[in-house]
């Protein structure tokens, strides 16, 4: 087995929307969609999300027989701050340091601080790896989203 990262490919998009898909329907974060509806409202979301002109997605391969996918990361690594959209590798191949490849081939150091959009229970494990990171849907669901300054005065009396 040899591991290579490279940017998604279209033939890769099924892969990458159905593992996104699959790895946020769990989530306490996903919204009240009905299991029945799920594909069909989430699917042209993730989509959506992907066809935007400053994310990009990268996919970890098997060097050997490029078609098969390890996992994926998509994020916005030129914003500020940085944005990651979703990351997923496959279970058999967890724990290995792929995910890790991922944010590295993507530009994003996962001991910085940085954005992520979809909370998932793989979030409080990964809390020694991304100690800066915080969850910021708007990330995802409004274009353009620009976060509110910090307030200097909230805890003044």
């Amino acid at each position: 087995m040899t591991i290579a990262y490279r940017p998604a490919e279209l033939e890769d998009a099924p892969f990458v929307v159905s593992m996104w898909s699959r790895g946020f329907k769990s989530s306490r974060s996903a919204g009240m969609i009905a299991d029945k509806r799920w594909a069909r409202i989430m699917h042209p979301e993730i989509q959506e999300v992907l066809a935007r002109p400053d994310v990009q997605t990268i996919v970890a391969y098997e060097n050997t027989q490029p078609s098969f996918l390890y996992g994926f990361i998509t994020a916005s690594p030129a914003s500020s701050p940085q944005i990651v959209y979703f990351t997923s590798v496959k279970e058999a191949y967890r724990r290995a340091g792929y995910a890790r490849g991922l944010f590295a081939a993507m530009g994003i150091d996962p001991a910085s601080a940085f954005r992520y959009t979809c909370w998932t229970s793989v979030i409080p494990k990964l809390q020694r790896a991304i100690p800066f990171a915080k969850h910021v849907p708007e990330y995802a669901r409004i274009v353009g989203y620009v976060e509110p300054e910090p307030r200097s005065d909230r805890w003044k009396r």
